[in-house]
């Protein structure tokens, strides 16, 4: 875990770059570790004969995971209605998802349960990250 001086430094200084540019910071963050985990998940199903619903899983996991993590950061960074910067972030990572598999499969916007579901996925998964961060106020 991290030290708890080094994560007020680390919080007051995406506070003083900005709002829109700590947002957009976190948000990066939340796709590097998507690619992570993603890496790590295709290692285990390279090495394994995984079935569908294990990689179904896999991916919802994922979405869990990041989303929880950029709930949190975003949170703590903002330090108020952090359940509301926590649904924030899970819903714009969501829609980079779904713009980058747009982009990648040449395909229309299909908002059927699959999609609808991995978009509440994502935006609660971001709530419960930003209200379980811990506010960090000037002393």
């Amino acid at each position: 875990m991290i030290d708890n001086k080094l994560n007020r430094i680390l919080v007051e200084k995406m506070k003083k770059r900005g709002s829109m540019l700590s947002f957009f910071l976190v948000l990066s963050g939340m796709l590097l570790l998507s690619a992570l985990i993603l890496l790590v998940l295709s290692a285990v199903m390279l090495k394994n004969a995984m079935t569908p619903n294990f990689v179904a899983g896999g991916v919802i996991s994922v979405y869990v995971i990041s989303s929880l993590v950029g709930g949190f950061l975003i949170g703590q960074i903002k330090g108020r209605q952090k359940f509301i910067w926590g649904v924030l972030i899970g819903v714009s990572y969501f829609f980079v998802l779904l713009l980058a598999g747009k982009i990648i499969y040449h395909s229309g916007l299909h908002f059927d349960f699959q999609t609808v579901s991995s978009g509440l996925i994502c935006a609660v998964s971001g709530m419960i990250g930003g209200m379980i961060a811990p506010a960090v106020y000037k002393s």
